[in-house]
């Protein structure tokens, strides 16, 4: 590559790196970034004209759902579930206005915040874990919010219409908070009580069980005087918003899931979206709202954010379960976003005095597999799905964490966790990367022999690349080389994929790495960010991973035969990681860096045996080999 070649690749590697941050800071372009973790679920309490206000001592107004409202020539959505069109709007039952009172039952762990409109769970404090890194659980514990334009959780809301699909499409829910009594029974136990419009009587009793989980009992009695027809009910299992904060850490994911007793499926903003090829480079296919599944057996839904979880168990499979879309905004993001699901109740026709019960489990705390997944045996309903470690390498995330906590376990720290297990995946395809380095190595010294001569042929035959070609396959034959068998010297490289992407996927949602210290960093869970320059924030873990890629680099030889225009490229790839991977976790890049430093060592310690450590030239004439 010539001079000119070389300036060129390194201003484009240069525009790749600072150009999209540059453009975005002088308004050129504008782009919703991905956003890390307020550290709680559905930190979305807001005030605004014509929405329920559940702050104490205020009055509710009558509402509407509030959807996301998308521009009118938005396409409409194809789906399974008919899309109605030039329907009235759903009726609103006039709700009376009435005060708010509160109750609260704690469990040492965990207080749940009990209110009147709605009867149901409007906050959950975490008690062990703090809202910032650094500071006291006491004084500003992690508090996952339903309120606002949020029902509480376990909210019983009247079917009120069919869910319909387009992006302005309101939920098929009464979304009017229904005034309840609130008593507290004991120190463990809240019931209320409420007559929905109609007749209808229910009474809901919560009750505390161990740690972060909730047991409620839900009662409809016909308390109207005359029998009562089937009738549908939607129960709020969980809900979560869209993070205030506007970090760009990558890897931050946060939305819906629910399990039918085979899978659970996650539904989060990109099928609101509707991306196609669900990527959104390439663009939307128009809004969606209101995703609906209606084969019942919903074992669970409920809500994730990046570390936390609400969930709601029920005791009978809930028939249907609906997840909407709607806009939480804020003076910083007038476009945030927030995500609530229901399962469907359908009450069979009651005479009067009748009743039906129906009992579910709230869970509202971390997302630990271990707790989860003891969760989830005594259920039988696999409850650790909402950790979201489905996909291609989904185990080897699963084994990944499980590795990480045994080692924190005997006494190590995350951090040393994280190095121990990159010391034993090295150790395990120790051999076969050796294999391969040895491979390289002598490699390197054929090419040292042969490149002379491919030199002359890329000059002699550079407007003929089939005789280029031809001549130099008579080269590599020449040489005993064969230009295919080069491909095992990336089998280490695969290997490392899988691994690479689990760890990924499990650093993601590790609590465990929240608030865990090594050397300067303060959060392994979150980029290292030392200082910022001119708001660009200064993270010292990605660049010594590039570094290491770099020197790592400069130790394997080329392959024989490549164009140097593709070596210039391969020397340097590392700034396309540091690109990709300057936003990630301080954990992902300590692992990276560390098998990196790994792999130099054994490249330094991995000598080739004397009787291959010479090159076989075979003469075109002759059968015998000449050894130089």
């Amino acid at each position: 590559m010539d001079r000119t070649g070389k300036i060129i690749l390194v201003v484009s590697v240069l525009a790749m790196l600072f150009g999209m941050p540059l453009a975005m800071r002088l308004g050129l372009i504008k782009m919703s970034p991905p956003v890390a973790d307020d550290n709680a679920t559905g930190t979305n309490q807001v005030t605004q004209a014509g929405t329920n206000v559940l702050g104490t001592n205020q009055v509710p107004v009558t509402v509407t759902n509030a959807p996301v409202v998308a521009p009118t020539n938005s396409p409409t959505v194809s789906t399974n579930t008919p899309v109605a069109t030039n329907q009235p709007a759903p009726p609103v039952v006039e709700i009376p206005a009435v005060e708010e009172s509160t109750l609260t039952l704690s469990s040492g762990k965990a207080t749940f915040t009990f209110t009147s409109l709605g009867g149901g769970v409007k906050q959950v404090d975490l008690l062990s874990y703090p809202k910032e890194i650094g500071e006291d659980a006491a004084a500003a514990p992690v508090a996952l919010k339903n309120a606002g334009k949020l029902l509480p959780l376990l909210a019983l809301q009247p079917n009120i219409g069919t869910a319909e699909h387009q992006p302005s499409s309101p939920r098929p829910y009464q979304t009017n908070a229904i005034p309840h009594e609130l008593e507290q029974v004991d120190d463990r136990t809240v019931r209320a009580t409420a007559t929905i419009p109609g007749g209808m009587q229910v009474v809901k009793t919560f009750r505390l069980k161990e740690d972060y989980q909730l047991e409620a009992e839900v009662v409809l009695r016909n308390a109207s005087g005359a029998f009562m027809k089937e009738s549908g009910f939607y129960l709020v299992s969980g809900s979560v918003a869209e993070p205030e904060s506007t970090s760009r850490m990558m890897g931050m994911n946060y939305g819906l899931m629910w399990f039918d007793g085979e899978e659970a499926v996650s539904v989060g903003p990109g099928w609101f979206q509707n991306y196609r090829m669900g990527c959104m480079c390439f663009g939307s296919k128009g809004e969606r709202n209101n995703y609906t599944h209606g084969q019942g057996n919903v074992k669970w839904a409920g809500a994730y954010s990046r570390f936390f979880a609400q969930v709601t168990m029920p005791e009978k499979p809930g028939q249907m379960l609906v997840a909407h879309q709607l806009l939480v905004p804020t003076q910083e993001k007038p476009n945030r976003k927030a995500f609530e699901t229901a399962i469907a109740w359908n009450v069979e026709s009651l005479d009067v005095g009748e009743s039906v019960t129906n009992r579910f489990t709230l869970y509202s705390g971390p997302r630990e597999f271990k707790r989860l997944e003891a969760i989830g045996n005594t259920h039988g309903n696999q409850l650790e799905g909402i950790m979201d470690f489905g996909g291609w390498f989904g185990w080897v995330a699963k084994g990944l964490l499980l590795l990480m906590t045994w080692f924190n376990g005997i006494g190590l720290s995350y951090a040393l966790s994280i190095i121990a297990i990159t010391i034993l995946i090295k150790l395990v395809f120790w051999p076969l990367t050796a294999r391969s380095t040895r491979s390289m190595k002598k490699m390197a010294a054929v090419n040292a022999k042969m490149m002379p001569e491919i030199k002359v042929i890329r000059e002699r035959y550079k407007d003929d690349y089939q005789k280029m070609n031809m001549k130099m396959m008579e080269i590599y034959k020449k040489y005993g080389v064969n230009p295919l068998s080069q491909m095992g010297g990336c089998l280490p490289m695969l290997i490392q994929i899988p691994i690479f992407f689990g760890f990924f996927t499990m650093l993601r949602t590790a609590i465990e790495l929240r608030g865990a210290e090594f050397l300067w960093v303060a959060d392994l869970s979150s980029p290292d960010t030392v200082m910022e320059i001119a708001g660009f924030p200064i993270n010292i873990m990605p660049l010594l991973m590039t570094a290491t890629m770099f020197l790592q680099m400069r130790l394997q030889p080329p392959s024989p035969g490549m164009d140097p225009a593709q070596q210039a490229i391969m020397k340097y790839m590392p700034l396309m990681f540091v690109f990709i991977l300057y936003s990630a976790s301080a954990g992902l890049c300590l692992y990276w860096t560390v098998q990196n430093v790994l792999t130099i060592v054994q490249t330094k310690m991995t000598k080739i045996p004397e009787d291959e450590n010479v090159v076989e030239v075979i003469q075109p004439t002759k059968n015998k080999k000449q050894k130089t």
